[in-house]
């Protein structure tokens, strides 16, 4: 798969917990600890020295303040609707609504580590500089030579296996129908992923333009708001790209919720509660956000 650039990975991050653990313990240890991983991700990623990281610190304790109050009520708000969507059962008006919703949402974790990210873009040394541009041109050169590689049918194989996984995490096993219902579907979905390579190597090499000129941090941050959050000039086929993607994710809830069996429904539904009520618990004061559905 290819590589995502630091602010991304930070905010698919925070909603990769929310879709990969469930029980209230396990994601408060994630969450309750996000300063330490997060400080720790950066340092790694970027080769941080200590005296970089203590000056970053209180960015980082604000920005996690701020996310718990500001952002939690909407990952519970997001989990409610689907939960409500499957209960009433997946169709495409709901499924439209909860594609929106997961843009929206995503577009604010993004900006919450963009917001990380800048300041230490702005103040990386030369030598830290050189290493993530040669780390960049690796990561592309790998890209490359994996697409070259790449067989579509064997792609296609591989997609509809991690997404069968990945739904059996959240209803128990499929079964044959079910499977065939995910292969059709993942089958139709675009293959973006040479443009999206191009793409990212193109910005990012913009990126070290900017750090090597010693752009200040709000033209930093401008960057990677354009870039990262709101998609400013994304190419037509990415664009294109995504919003099949979205359809395909949509038809695919849709046609599986008509087959799930009442001990998949139920699982479903449990883990969807279950995490809703994670995220009201985290918060100092719980409340859901109001949302577009």
């Amino acid at each position: 798969m290819p590589r995502i650039f630091l602010p991304i990975r930070l905010a698919a991050a925070l909603v990769a917990i929310a879709l990969t653990l469930a029980g209230c313990s396990r994601i408060g240890i994630a969450y309750n600890t996000g300063d330490f991983l997060v400080k720790t991700y950066a340092k790694d990623y970027l080769d941080l020295e200590q005296a970089q990281l203590k000056r970053w610190e209180p960015l980082l304790g604000a920005e996690l303040t701020r996310h718990r109050a500001e952002e939690l009520p909407y990952l519970a708000a997001y989990f409610d609707h689907i939960l409500a969507a499957s209960e009433a059962g997946f169709d495409a008006s709901n499924m439209a609504c909860l594609t929106g919703e997961f843009r929206d949402l995503y577009r604010r974790q993004a900006r919450f580590a963009v917001n990380l990210a800048a300041p230490l873009l702005a103040e990386l040394t030369p030598a830290q500089i050189e290493r993530l541009d040669e780390r960049f041109r690796k990561e592309a050169a790998e890209d490359r030579a994996e697409i070259a590689e790449r067989s579509t049918t064997r792609e296609k194989e591989k997609r509809a296996r991690r997404y069968v996984k990945s739904i059996e995490d959240w209803t128990g096993r499929l079964n044959a129908e079910q499977q065939a219902i995910v292969m059709d579907v993942t089958g139709r979905m675009p293959d973006t992923q040479a443009s999206l390579v191009e793409y990212r190597t193109a910005k990012r090499e913009r990126l070290m333009a900017l750090i090597r000129g010693k752009a200040p941090e709000p033209e930093i941050k401008r960057f990677l708001t354009d870039w990262l959050v709101d998609f400013s000039d994304l190419p037509p086929d990415l664009e294109q790209g995504g919003q099949v993607l979205g359809e395909r994710i949509g038809e695919l809830f849709v046609s599986l919720g008509k087959t799930l069996d009442a001990s998949q429904q139920d699982r479903l539904n449990k883990r969807l509660r279950s995490l809703r009520d994670d995220f009201m618990k985290l918060q100092r004061q719980p409340r859901m956000a109001q949302m577009t559905c």
